[in-house]
């Protein structure tokens, strides 16, 4: 069952359809999400309290989280360039001269996943969705009591609720940018997975795949090693491709934590500094609609600090910043990440067209060499020529002429 939408409250679009530049030239601009992975077991081993492993078991996306292919981007922005969405009957496309059909029923194949009824996506509107309550969704996501739903940070979060919008961010939905922040659609996300409300994965990934298609600007695209599955499934050739494979910072485990400034001490893994706080942060501001998920936003901005003198309570404002300051860098991180992407494909070009140099250079090295060996040729037949011509004087000289026949 699709969920309603109650509110539509939009943002304006940056520039009409006719202003938008032709999917061709945007998509060639858009970085490659390689994606990530989750060792389960890692988190199961050295923090079996977050539960992890359980959540993804319960909504039966063990192999979603657990993937891992290389990813191939020349093709992936091939796929993206041609792609026509349906909401009925999902995607077309055409990758390499063969027309693709993508359905929500040959992603569930291809991933294992189960069936399910429950289908939500929302990149713009605040959906309805039976058994939901947005205050208490964000009450149960940060451990803290709402009245209201508010706009939330990652700081905000309960520690396993960290891990998985992590996960969220780079594996349900990816998207890169300022990951610090926790939009309306990630709510629902982390909300399902923490209560066990199972939603239909292929219709998330569908509606997003086309949200990236259709945006006026360029996006990272997404579901990188999913494709490489279904380009599998559809035995598209792999031959002379550029490949990125994952690597082992791409696998979110006990790791990642750490560089989440998440850390153990005494027995407990507790967050390295203070969230946010309530009355000093963007939490206060109302949960609305029409709040875009777009990964290029920029975050929003910290309220100005009231005008008083410096106080103890001055404290908690800096260490909110520093958080914040914290967030900035992951994203950062993830821009990093995302050039390093870049440079290697720069480099593997670099090398095919190092190999078509040394190859003309070894065609050239053959072709002198057929010189040389035809000019041998030539003045061997030239002096078996000589030979026959001295062998036939010799001959000549040798065997007398006949006399010359009687006149009758």
């Amino acid at each position: 069952m699709a969920a309603k939408h109650l509110r539509r409250e939009r943002f304006p679009s940056p520039s009409s359809d006719d202003d938008a530049p032709p999917p061709e030239q945007r998509i060639d601009k858009c970085p490659i999400l390689v994606g990530k992975n989750v060792d389960l077991a890692s988190f199961t081993f050295d923090a079996p309290s977050f539960h992890i492993e359980d959540y993804f078991v319960a909504m039966g996306w063990v192999s979603l989280v657990t993937l891992d292919e290389k990813v191939y981007p020349n093709i992936m922005k091939e796929f993206y360039k041609d792609l026509i969405f349906s909401p009925g009957s999902g995607i077309t496309c055409l990758v390499l001269n063969k027309r693709l059909k993508i359905t929500r029923d040959l992603i569930r194949s291809i991933l294992h996943l189960e069936d399910c009824d429950l289908r939500i996506y929302s990149s713009k509107t605040i959906p309805h969705l039976e058994g939901y309550n947005p205050a208490e969704a964000c009450s149960r996501v940060t451990g803290k009591h709402f009245e209201e739903a508010r706009r939330l940070s990652s700081n905000q979060l309960t520690l396993p609720c960290r891990v998985l919008h992590n996960i969220i961010s780079h594996i349900i939905v990816p998207r890169k940018g300022h990951l610090d922040e926790v939009n309306h659609f990630d709510v629902i996300l982390l909300d399902s997975i923490l209560v066990g409300r199972k939603l239909d994965f292929p219709y998330i990934m569908l509606h997003h795949m086309n949200t990236v298609h259709r945006g006026h600007r360029p996006m990272a695209l997404p579901y990188g090693m999913i494709l490489t599955k279904i380009f599998q499934h559809h035995q598209i050739s792999f031959c002379d491709e550029v490949v990125f494979s994952v690597k082992p910072t791409d696998t979110i485990d006990i790791h990642t934590l750490r560089r989440m400034k998440i850390i153990k001490q005494d027995g407990q893994w507790v967050a390295q500094s203070k969230g946010f706080d309530d009355e000093s942060s963007p939490s206060t501001l109302p949960f609305e609609g029409g709040e875009d998920m777009d990964e290029d936003a920029p975050p929003p901005s910290p309220p100005r600090p009231r005008s008083h003198r410096p106080s103890s309570s001055s404290s908690g404002f800096n260490e909110d910043h520093f958080n914040l300051l914290n967030g900035r860098i992951d994203s950062l991180t993830s821009t990093i990440d995302g050039l390093q992407h870049t440079a290697n494909i720069i480099q593997t070009s670099v090398g095919g067209l190092q190999s078509s140099v040394d190859g003309l250079s070894s065609l050239h090295n053959t072709i002198e060499e057929l010189r040389l060996t035809m000019g041998t040729l030539q003045q061997s037949v030239d002096g078996m020529a000589s030979l026959l011509r001295a062998l036939h004087s010799r001959l000549d000289a040798m065997v007398p002429h006949p006399p010359p026949l009687p006149e009758t």
